[in-house]
């Protein structure tokens, strides 16, 4: 037998016998007075004896509801609270937490257990066991005809009894038990069923309605959005072809006004190096440098605090500015220094927490104080040097007139001068004596540019974006309206900056809609190079191709110019330079984005431009490789060298050709005797004009010459191109620039295996053995500890690699970053790096010193601006949500912390909801 708990109690079993004991209800008339009288149907009135049964009842005697003969499966015992708190297979969210298979500690409530006679050894009731009750008890009602629970021997009519052929009524199966909150939906009326309810329940159920409540007032993502396709949409007869055409007027104007874009396209390199760009944050505690964040957010907090104290005492200092005397300037400031602390306790709560917050403040009072200070010293020197330019230009001007009439001078004119001695005269008494009357009404006119120390008043820096697309567009304006622009004078801005003649060829597009100006960047079929290219294709928007300019951009090409003296006035012969530039970070941060950035910049600047975008490709699928002819010990990739003889000829064909030409001295370290001479046959097999005897007398070739036999001849080409990268390198008519990406591909394991590097063929030969790429892999001159080959510097003397200073080029830069996306052991690229930061911090006495750009994850506004950006082009769903993306807060902030600040996933969380 069981027991009351919590004073309601109802079982259900396999068996359609039930025996009731009186002992378990108050209510004598329903069972007629008789103790020892059974039933095999209980009447309604002990039925609802039994579900209404209050918490008074679960003291009264041993009471309980048997059910099942002897040897049957025992009886079941339900406790309230786990209907009270829906023990399901499907746990409602909002019911209590806990397992359904556990006791509580003060009285089993929520659990269900079984009754098998022995009341010290009740079993747990799992799920299955509930269901396999549920089932057992519809099955045995279907096979009774629904007769289970009737009652014949009572004779009340409302009780729906099944004798004398009536129907039942089984509309109230359970009689008066009522479900509690968390079962069932009419949850409302639980006070009115059960006003015996305890005030732990009470409160138990308003806490599940206000959290019920708080969680459909919570607004954001995850909370509001559909996943569900409605019949609606299933059925609709809308097609693909049905579909709004994008337009660019889908663009809201926020967007239109917070994206800018640069004037002229693309930025030369010099106009890069100078724009006002916003920080990139610092690295994230979690990629293995917490210390540098820990330095960032202390800046921050101290620049907070700043700013606090400025907004706090600007009053104070605005009126300090009007003071003369010294006296009452000290007192105004031991007045700030009392007061300070509580002004900026109201603005910064937070921080007045901290132990140390007085010190603070009094410490930050007295850094703003000598930045004002420092502020009003530099408009005085501002103020007096205008005032002496002024007075000198006066002087001068009087002069002027003393010459012009001193042949003739009437008595008016002598008044005149005389005149205007006196007003210079007063000049130099206000320069002297009344100087700081002057300066005194001018710290009154700038009183707020000068109290603002901390910057609160200026705009702060917004990234600006570069378009190759109308970069390349304007050149071909100024290509097919020369003469007109030089006769007018009105072909282009007079305050622009003049640009060297471009080929051709940078005005264009490839077949893909990349602009030529990043050539030869472009969609592999199956690899691809970053995913900025991906954006362009993605975009509705196909007039328009937009690269974000950072802040990184910029550092690159500050190095560049400062180095390589390639903008702006002429350089000498000795101070041209060139850098070595080592970028670096995490996939997707917009590594690729930023060398096609510098390379559309330095092909605009009059860079010779050599950009190898695909390492990966390059390091194992160059077709086949053969010894060398010429040099023991290195190796040639034919058709690659062929693809790169074509490429330079292609972009750079004009400025090639005027470069000096290459003589047989400068041929000899690349090719053989025999070699040579089967150059100058091909150059001019098809020139009719020149004789067998006149080529067989030439001592030089032209570089395009030269080129143009390497793309047609495997046997030559990797001689070829390494005659004319050589004469590249050690010329310094036009800056040259090496760009290359995918750079820790090249150390890496390899994929060229030759008998004559290794007569088994177990190990890859190394990378800088082989000629077209060795004079690369020589100038950054990077040999790190682990790599997936035998690169090193210390190689025998045949095929030594050779000391970075030797092969830099002479007037230039070589630009690589390494790459995240590639299938490149970790280990390789980070000793790689560790490799680059040990040798820039060792520049000391380095002519080509090299330095090393890490890019970090986009700050806030830049990914404000990028959405922004792909709200105009129309980039996947922000195509036609006419702002409700870029527009909304708490979108912005869902997807800045979904991509984690990295462009690549933020691209992706723009293509589908996520």
């Amino acid at each position: 037998h069981g027991r009351f708990r919590q004073g309601r109690e109802w079982s259900s079993s396999s068996s359609p016998i039930a025996s009731w004991d009186p002992r378990s209800s108050d209510d004598d008339d329903a069972v007629g007075g008789n103790a020892s009288k059974t039933t095999a149907h209980p009447s309604a009135a002990a039925r609802r004896s039994l579900s209404s049964c209050t918490a008074s009842s679960a003291a009264a005697p041993r009471s309980a509801l048997h059910v099942g003969r002897h040897g049957q499966r025992p009886s079941v015992r339900y406790v309230a609270g786990a209907r009270r708190f829906s023990i399901s297979r499907h746990p409602d969210p909002l019911a209590k937490h806990g397992s359904i298979n556990t006791l509580d500690e003060d009285d089993a409530e929520g659990a269900a257990v079984v009754d098998d006679g022995d009341d010290d050894d009740d079993r747990l009731l799992t799920a299955d066991d509930l269901e396999f009750e549920d089932n057992i008890m519809s099955k045995k009602m279907s096979e009774t005809g629904g007769d289970i629970w009737g009652d014949d021997d009572d004779d009340d009519e409302n009780d729906g009894g099944g004798g004398g052929g009536e129907k039942d009524d089984y509309g109230d199966i359970f009689g008066d038990l009522s479900l509690p909150s968390g079962g069932d939906d009419d949850a409302d009326d639980d006070d009115a069923d059960h006003p015996d309810k305890t005030p732990e329940e009470k409160a138990f159920q308003k806490r599940q309605a206000e959290i019920k409540a708080e969680l459909d007032n919570r607004t954001g993502r995850l909370w509001t959005d559909n996943w569900i396709i409605t019949d609606e949409e299933w059925m609709t007869d809308t097609h693909f072809d049905d579909i709004e055409d994008w337009k660019p007027t889908n663009a809201t104007r926020v967007s239109l006004e917070k994206v800018k874009v640069f004037d002229r396209g693309v930025p030369t390199l010099g106009e890069l190096a100078e724009l006002d760009l916003p920080k990139s944050p610092p690295p994230h505690p979690g990629h293995g440098e917490p210390g540098i964040y820990a330095k960032h957010r202390k800046r921050q907090i101290k620049r907070k605090l700043h700013t606090s104290i400025q907004l706090a005492i600007h009053d104070d200092l605005v009126k300090m500015l009007k003071m003369e005397s010294w006296d009452e300037k000290q007192e105004a400031v031991d007045a700030l220094y009392e007061a300070v602390a509580d002004r900026v306790r109201e603005r910064e709560p937070i921080l007045a927490k901290l132990p140390d917050f007085g010190n603070m403040v009094e410490k930050g009072l007295e850094d703003v104080l000598l930045m004002v200070q420092s502020n009003m010293k530099g408009v005085r020197e501002e103020r007096k040097r205008e005032m002496d330019e002024e007075l000198d230009g006066q002087k001068d001007e009087a002069a002027d007139d003393d010459e012009s009439a001193e042949e003739e001078q009437s008595p008016d004119d002598q008044e005149e001068g005389e005149v205007l001695e006196e007003k210079i005269r007063e000049l130099k008494q206000a320069g002297s004596g009344g100087g700081e009357a002057s300066a005194t009404d001018t710290f009154v006119e700038k009183a707020k540019e000068i109290v603002d120390v901390m910057g609160v008043n200026a705009e702060p820096p917004v990234p600006i974006f570069m378009d190759v697309l109308a970069a390349a567009n304007r050149l071909s304006q100024q290509q097919q309206q020369p003469e007109s622009d030089g006769e007018d004078g009105e072909g282009g801005d007079a305050a622009a900056p003049s640009t060297p003649a471009l080929p051709s060829f940078f005005s264009e597009s490839n077949g893909d809609d990349v602009p030529n100006l990043v050539y030869p960047l472009n969609v592999h079929h199956n690899d691809g190079v970053g995913r900025m290219v991906e954006e362009w294709q993605l975009a509705a928007n196909k007039d328009t191709k937009r690269i974000m300019m950072r802040d990184a951009m910029k550092e690159i090409a500050t190095r560049v110019v400062d180095a390589a003296r390639c903008c702006g006035a002429e350089a000498g012969e000795e101070e041209k330079g060139a850098a070595r530039v080592f970028v670096v970070g995490k996939r997707g941060v917009g590594k690729t984005a930023t060398l096609a950035g510098i390379v559309a910049s330095a092909r605009l600047s009059g860079h010779i431009v050599v950009y190898l975008p695909d390492g990966d490709r390059l390091r194992k699928h160059g077709f086949y490789i053969e010894p060398c002819n010429y040099r023991k010990g290195l190796y040639n990739l034919p058709e690659i060298a062929k693809e790169f003889s074509s490429q330079l000829l292609t972009s750079h064909g004009d400025d090639i050709k005027s470069m000096p030409a290459a003589t047989k001295e400068d041929m000899k370290p690349f090719f053989t005797e025999d070699q040579i001479g089967r150059l100058f046959k091909r150059a001019y097999k098809e020139d009719e004009s020149v004789t067998e005897e006149e080529v067989a007398s030439m001592t030089e070739l032209s570089l395009d010459k030269v080129l143009t036999v390497g793309t047609e001849s495997s046997a030559l080409s990797s001689g070829c191109y390494s005659t004319v990268i050589s004469k590249l390198t050690n010329q310094t008519r036009k800056p040259f620039t090496v760009v290359m990406d995918e750079f820790n591909c090249y150390y890496d394991h390899g994929h060229y295996f030759h008998m004559d590097y290794d007569f088994d063929v177990r190990r890859a030969v190394p990378l800088n053995r082989i000629t077209i790429l060795k004079p690369f892999l020589d100038a950054m001159g990077l040999y790190p500890a682990e790599a997936g080959t035998e690169i090193s510097e210390n190689a025998d003397a045949d095929f030594a690699a050779a000391p970075s200073e030797e092969a830099m080029m002479k007037w230039g830069s070589i630009i690589v970053s390494t790459s995240e996306s590639r299938a490149v052991k970790r280990s390789f690229t980070r000793s790689l790096t560790d490799a680059a930061h040990g040798v820039s911090r060792n520049n000391d006495g380095n002519r080509y010193p090299l330095h090393v750009v890490d890019m970090q994850r986009f700050s806030d506004v830049e990914v404000q601006h990028v959405l922004y950006n792909f709200e105009i082009t129309g980039v996947g769903r922000l195509r036609f949500d006419r702002g409700d993306t870029a527009l909304n807060p708490e979108e912005v902030d869902y997807l800045r912390m979904v991509s984690g600040g990295s462009g690549q996933q933020l691209l992706d969380s723009c293509m589908i909801r996520v």
